[in-house]
Formats: structure tokens, C-alpha cells, sequence
């Protein structure tokens, strides 16, 4: 209370009642409040031209919701670009609306009674830090106040919501279509493909064998002359390994490569050797890593057909197929130059003659024979048909050659991997390249997880198997290994095998590596036995009228059509809300202006001359506003200075008196 009196006392009666009097001198021709005020246009219509601003920013809301989803379109891309300028224009725009509103909200609210510190913060707050800031000094926290510096908040927001309300966006149809896909895991399987009851293979017969075997040797030696398999069973094991891979350009291109066989069949991955494998749960689905090189199952892929629409449509295809293959389980080397000798009967089939002899013009420097378990041997080796249940035991693959310490060799037991693969395939662009790649892999449910029947469990198979796996990229000279022999010992080195004397010598190969190594060369050979046509594709890719070795399946065909345009809801709800909160200050701009009647003295520094006992300038009346009072005494000088420079305590005023009274720092001032 004695505070306020204190402030009271500043202007003494005597000073109230001079400049009562100087009012009433300078204004001799009192004028009313309405006569006084500024026109209509001034005061209502000029203030609702700000209305334009957020009826614009509807009109592009409007436009934006209309394109939700179209297809891209010139109009719209100009949308687009009308908004990164919209969202430029936005603070600009907003402060061109909240200031005033806020000046008008001061003046209304002094009209009926209100606190400096409110004033001040209404009139002040013209921008967003300039909110925060007063926000901060004035401390003046009430719901409205907090409200006014969320509001502001929506300048730097709504701008960048603008911009990223709409986007265009790849719009994609998903369907399913057929495919097929060359043999599956049955029994029944095996003898449609292995035993010649579907399509021609190279052992069904004297006649088949004459036609179909160059095409099978052919077949086996292009899949070992393919360029990644430099890096094929290499990892970790061969030294040249990394050689091999910058060979092939770098480890993503490397592991690429190995992806399909060079006829874009699909090749399947070794589940048993992938890093994420886990023996106890053989039913999961395994990844198939695509920035590595992975081992595969066999060096020719699986032949598949269909799974997409036609060749002019770009998009992307899931499909499972269901493939079996082979793999062994090998013994520690041992010295077996006594079961090679005549009269052994170790081998099946039997040894006749006690060295290699070129067989159809080449040598072996390898021995491939199966192990002759009689009653093993009586369940597998049937003439025509596969068996038709399981075998109790599996066959063993034997492998030999000449070491310096002998004939060595490895005893091998051979089972059946069915499998489930999942292939995702990609096309790119319009007519180009279907690409395919194993994605995932697991083990057939409820099929053995290591089967005993075996591709080689059928005679004439089996003896046209052993016969052209040592021959089929085997050299004229002796000395110089073939290139099955040199994938065996060091896949790296294919191209460039060594001359040796003991070429089928595999004694500095671990047995884990080289039984994985031969499995691929097994089941590489076996596939091999496939139809040339279909290996190749040269068969077409229709779907119709195929042959029973060929499986169905369904594909998940995915693509993309003509870009669309779409809204982010999230950015396009702040947008809406901030230019919402811009038509309702524009609006309240306007209502709140007609109902005040003051003079609007506080939008100018004019105010600060009003009424003061230190300012000599004429007065037209206390109703006129600062606009039109400042058009009156715009040149009038103005300084802050000590407005009683002979008193021992000075006061610091804004006085018309142009005096040469400085301020001094050291001064008293009241």
C-alpha cells in the first residue's frame, strides 16, 4: 500500500490539474469519441483483410485433401511446389496474424481494466522467442499466457507440417499367381525324375545313355567352370579365399554371383552348414545371408517357372518350394590299396583291373565306387523302381586315389536333406531379368531330417553316378587334375590346378571340408542327370502341358503401380490445427476491435507522450488514436534527458526540452 502511494505521489495534483488545464487550452474544440475515432475502414474492414491469410492456407488444405490418393499428376506436382513455398510464407504469415490480434487483445483488455505486466506481455509478444522470452522475465504464468506461447509455437510448427502433409508414394498391388517348379521331396518323386518314368535321363538305358550323356558331362563341366565357385566351400578353409573374392568384386558381388547357376536356376543353399542353423530346432526357418558367401547344396540350381506376371511388369515374388539333396558324413582317411586290388570285395562295383585306364579317351586320377554291404546294397539297388519305404541303413560312397603313402581313401554315408525353400524374386524394371535368391530355408516337416533313401538308391543311377563323377572334367594327362578333383582339394584353384603325380591325393583336406565339398560335387552331378532343355530354360516358360516331374506351387506377386499421392495424417492434423488457431485470431481480431472504444494510443510511442507534464506538443484530443496523432507531431523532437538538472536529486524523463542536461553516471536520480 505505502509502495503505491509512493507511485501515486510521483505526479503531484498541482502537475494533474497544469496538464488538465493545457488539455483543455490545446483542445479548444472538444470532439466526441465517435467523431475522434478512425473510420470504419480502419478499424474493422483494414484489420479483416487478415482473414485472406487463413482462407488461403483452407483453400490449399482443400486442394491437399483432394489428391489424397491420386495418381501423380502435373497439378499436383505444382501443388507440391506451392507448398514449399506455402511453408516458407508460414511464420511470415502467422506473425501478420497474431501480432495485431495480440495488440487488439491489449488494447481491449486496457479498455476494461488490466495489469502492466499483462499489457506488456500481450504487446511485446510479437514473435515466437519474443513470447518465450517474456514468458521467462515478465513471469507472468496464467492459462492464457501459456496459451499465447503455444500458439506462437505453431509458427516454426505449421510451416514444416505444410511441407509435409502430402508426398507421393508408391502404391503396390499384391496377387497370387501359379508356378512350377522341377521335381519335389516324395518317393514317388524320385522315381518320376531318377528312374526315366517322366523325362529322359542319361541311365535309362543303352539308348539314353548314347543320346543324353554328352549333355550331362556337358551340364557338370559348365557349372565347374562358373566364376564364383572360386569362393564355393572356400570360407574359412582355403587360404586364397579372400584373392578369390576381390577376384569376384568384393563380398556383396561375390555372394550375388552364387545366388543362381548360370541358366538363372535358383540354387539351394546348404541348410546344414549356414551360420544360423541350430540342430535342435531343424523345422525353423534359417536366413540365408546376402552380404556373404554361403555354401550351396549343388553347383545347378532349381529349374522354376512362373511366379510373376507377365514380362513387361516390374514387382516382386514369394514363393516356397519343396527340394531334397545330399549329404555326407565321411570317416578319417585310411590306406585302401587293398580294396583296389583284383578279386577285392570291398567295392561295388568290383575292381578289374589294378590301375586307372583312360575311360572314353580321359583319366581319372579318382576312384568313386560304393561300400559293398551286402544287405544295405539289397535294400537300395533296385533295377527299375526306387524302394518304396525308407531303408534301414544308408549307403556309403567311397573316394580314392594315390597318395605317397598309398591308395588313401574315405568311407562316406550318404542321406537325403528334404528340404522347404523360401525364394523371393525381383524384376526391376519392365521386360528385364527375373532375379531370384534364396531368402529362407528349413527342413521339411515331417520328413527325416538325414533320410536314407538317396538319389543313388536305384542301380542303373547309382552305376551311371559312379562312373561320371571321376570322368566328367577329367584332363588327357595324368599329372594334371581334373577340375572336380582340384574343387575337392581347393576351390580357389579350379582354373588353375597344379601338376602333380599324386593328383586324387586329398590327404591335406580336413574330413568336415571335404565332405562338403564332395556333397556339392555329388548332388551337382546329379542334377546334372536333369532334361538339358529344362536345366537351360531352352523348354519355355509356359506352365501348361508339362510333364509330372514338374510341381505346383503359388507365388506372391507384388508390385508397384503409377505413384499416388498420400498425406501424412500426423503433419496434416498440425497444419489443419495451426491454421485453424489462424482463422480464429483473424476472426477474434475483428470481433474485438468493434467492441472496443478507447483510442488505440497503445500501438505506437506516441503513447508515451500522452498526458505526461515533460511533453510539449499539441493535443487534438484524448480520443484520437496514436496512429492519427502521430500524423500531427511526427517531427517533433523528443529526448530522454534530466528534466531537473538544478536539483541536487535529478529525474530521468522523455521531455520535449532539447537541453544540454546529460544523464551523468554518477548522478542521483529520483
Amino acid at each position: 500500500m505505502e509502495a503505491h502511494e509512493q507511485q501515486q505521489s510521483l505526479v503531484r495534483p498541482s502537475q494533474i490539474a497544469s496538464i488538465a488545464e493545457n488539455g483543455s487550452e490545446q483542445g479548444k474544440n472538444p470532439r466526441s469519441l465517435k467523431e475522434s475515432a478512425p473510420s470504419l475502414f480502419w478499424r474493422v474492414i483494414l484489420p479483416a483483410h487478415l482473414l485472406l491469410v487463413p482462407v488461403a492456407y483452407i483453400a490449399l488444405i482443400s486442394i491437399v485433401l483432394s489428391l489424397n490418393d491420386r495418381e501423380q499428376s502435373s497439378f499436383g506436382d505444382n501443388v507440391l511446389q506451392v507448398l514449399q513455398i506455402a511453408s516458407t510464407l508460414w511464420p511470415l504469415s502467422f506473425a501478420a496474424v497474431m501480432g495485431p490480434f495480440l495488440k487488439i487483445l491489449a488494447l481491449y483488455r486496457a479498455e476494461r481494466g488490466s495489469t502492466l505486466g499483462s499489457l506488456e506481455f500481450l504487446l511485446t509478444s510479437q514473435t515466437t522467442m519474443a513470447a518465450l522470452k517474456n514468458f521467462v522475465t515478465i513471469r507472468n504464468v496464467q492459462t492464457w499466457t501459456v496459451g499465447i506461447v503455444l500458439a506462437w509455437g505453431l509458427s516454426p510448427l505449421g510451416g514444416q507440417a505444410a511441407v509435409r502433409s502430402l508426398s507421393l508414394r508408391q502404391r503396390s498391388i499384391s496377387l497370387k499367381t501359379p508356378a512350377i517348379y522341377y521335381l519335389g521331396s516324395n518317393v514317388s518323386d524320385m522315381n518320376v525324375l531318377y528312374s526315366g518314368t517322366s523325362d529322359d535321363i542319361a541311365f535309362n538305358g543303352a539308348s539314353s545313355r548314347a543320346s543324353l550323356i554328352s549333355d550331362m558331362r556337358s551340364a557338370i563341366s559348365a557349372s565347374f567352370f562358373s566364376p564364383d565357385i572360386l569362393a564355393s566351400h572356400s570360407n574359412g578353409s582355403s587360404k586364397n579365399f579372400a584373392a578369390a573374392v576381390l577376384t569376384l568384386g568384393g563380398p556383396k558381388n561375390a555372394a550375388s554371383l552364387g545366388y543362381r547357376d548360370q541358366w538363372r536356376n535358383v540354387r539351394i543353399p546348404f541348410l546344414e552348414l549356414l551360420p544360423s542353423y541350430n540342430t535342435h530346432e531343424p523345422n525353423d526357418w534359417v536366413a540365408v545371408p546376402s552380404d556373404m558367401v554361403v555354401p550351396y547344396a549343388s553347383l545347378i540350381g532349381l529349374p522354376i517357372r512362373g511366379g510373376s506376371l507377365s514380362p513387361d511388369r516390374a514387382g516382386n515374388s514369394t514363393l516356397v518350394v519343396q527340394s531334397h539333396y545330399q549329404t555326407l558324413s565321411c570317416g578319417q582317411e585310411y590306406d585302401g590299396t587293398e580294396w583296389i586290388k583284383i578279386g577285392s570285395t570291398k567295392l561295388y562295383p568290383p575292381i578289374h583291373h589294378p590301375k586307372f585306364e583312360p575311360i572314353d579317351g580321359v583319366i581319372a586320377n579318382t576312384l568313386v565306387n560304393l561300400f559293398n554291404d551286402t544287405e544295405t546294397l539289397a535294400q537300395h539297388l533296385h533295377f527299375f523302381e526306387y524302394p518304396v519305404t525308407e531303408p534301414s541303413s544308408k549307403l556309403e560312397l567311397t573316394i580314392g586315389g594315390y597318395c605317397e603313402n598309398g591308395f588313401m581313401m574315405r568311407r562316406c554315408k550318404i542321406s537325403t536333406s528334404f528340404i522347404d525353400v523360401q525364394i523371393s524374386c525381383t524384376r526391376l524394371i519392365s521386360f528385364g531379368d527375373l532375379n531370384c535368391r534364396a531368402e529362407r530355408v528349413r527342413h521339411t516337416p515331417n520328413f527325416p531330417i538325414a533320410g536314407n533313401m538317396t538319389a543313388l538308391s536305384n542301380l542303373r543311377t547309382a552305376q551311371g553316378i559312379i562312373k561320371e563323377m571321376p570322368i566328367a572334367t577329367a584332363r588327357h594327362h595324368i599329372q594334371v587334375a581334373s577340375s572336380l578333383e582340384s574343387y575337392l582339394r581347393d576351390p580357389p584353384m579350379v582354373f588353375d590346378p597344379p601338376r602333380s603325380q599324386h593328383a586324387g591325393c586329398f590327404s591335406d583336406v580336413p574330413s568336415e571340408i571335404f565332405q562338403a565339398r564332395l556333397a556339392t560335387t555329388l548332388n551337382t552331378v546329379i542334377m546334372a542327370m536333369y532334361n538339358l532343355p529344362v536345366l537351360t530354360g531352352a523348354d519355355g516358360i509356359s506352365l501348361e502341358n508339362r510333364t509330372n516331374a514338374w510341381k505346383n506351387t503359388t507365388a506372391d506377386w507384388s508390385e508397384f503401380t503409377a505413384n499416388v499421392y498420400g498425406i501424412n495424417q500426423a503433419w496434416f492434423f498440425v497444419w489443419s490445427a495451426s491454421t485453424l488457431v489462424l482463422l480464429t485470431c483473424a476472426a477474434a481480431s475483428i470481433v474485438v476491435r468493434c467492441r472496443i472504444r478507447a483510442p488505440d494510443f497503445l500501438e505506437s510511442v506516441v503513447g508515451l507522450t500522452r498526458d505526461s507534464p515533460f511533453i510539449n506538443i499539441p493535443h487534438e484530443g484524448s480520443g484520437m488514436s496514436a496512429c492519427d496523432t502521430l500524423r500531427a507531431v511526427k517531427d517533433v523532437k523528443i529526448k530522454i534527458c534530466d528534466v531537473k538538472p538544478d536539483e541536487d536529486v535529478g529525474r530521468i524523463a522523455l521531455t520535449t526540452e532539447m537541453n544540454n542536461s546529460k544523464l551523468g553516471w554518477n548522478r542521483m536520480y529520483s
